[in-house]
């Protein structure tokens, strides 16, 4: 299962120019939907929801967004791995700072310039133990494969982020508001 609890978080190539929109293009729904069909064409059987949780409250998004797991679990009763897909962000209000932060957040694969990404984990869940685990496990697995494209995990001692609702819960950061979608 693939979901945004803040699907309004948008790339630099944003049109709104202002790093969140309800427009799916050059969003975090854009690259779920990306990931979704990259995975389907694995093999994996995948849920993607394009609801906002952020909008119109977004205070309220991670209950929003918990609502529409505990929604999907039941029909779909074979999801064992759930991605909650966000970008970072940066204060972008100096333009030196805005490349610098686009360079620090991009790497290059194979001649190409993509976004990397990193793992959140909530340290006030249960099985916050099982979930550093999965990162550190999928985060040496790309590093190995693509040297560079892994930021280090991020662990927020004070938050949950929903990943007690299901058992391999990923929440994910991929680019931040200094990157490009067409980079992810």
């Amino acid at each position: 299962m693939i979901y945004h609890t803040h699907g309004c978080e948008t790339y630099s190539n944003s049109p709104d120019g202002n790093y969140h929109s309800r427009d799916k293009k050059n969003s975090v729904m854009e690259v779920g939907s990306a990931l979704t069909s990259a995975l389907d064409s694995k093999g994996w059987g995948v849920v993607h929801t394009t609801k906002y949780h952020d909008y119109p409250s977004y205070n309220n998004s991670y209950a929003s967004s918990l609502k529409t797991i505990q929604s999907i679990l039941p029909k779909y009763n074979s999801v064992d791995i759930a991605i909650d897909l966000h970008r970072d962000a940066r204060d972008l209000t100096n333009p030196a700072t805005k490349e610098k932060d686009h360079l620090k957040y991009t790497t290059m694969i194979n001649g190409e310039r993509v976004s990397k990404f990193f793992f959140v984990v909530g340290g006030k869940n249960t099985n916050r133990k099982q979930l550093r685990a999965l990162a550190e496990d999928i985060t040496a697995f790309a590093e190995k494969k693509y040297p560079g494209l892994v930021s280090p995990i991020v662990e927020k001692d004070y938050a949950r982020f929903n990943q007690f609702a299901v058992k391999n819960h990923m929440l994910v950061e991929i680019g931040n508001n200094a990157t490009r979608c067409r980079r992810i």
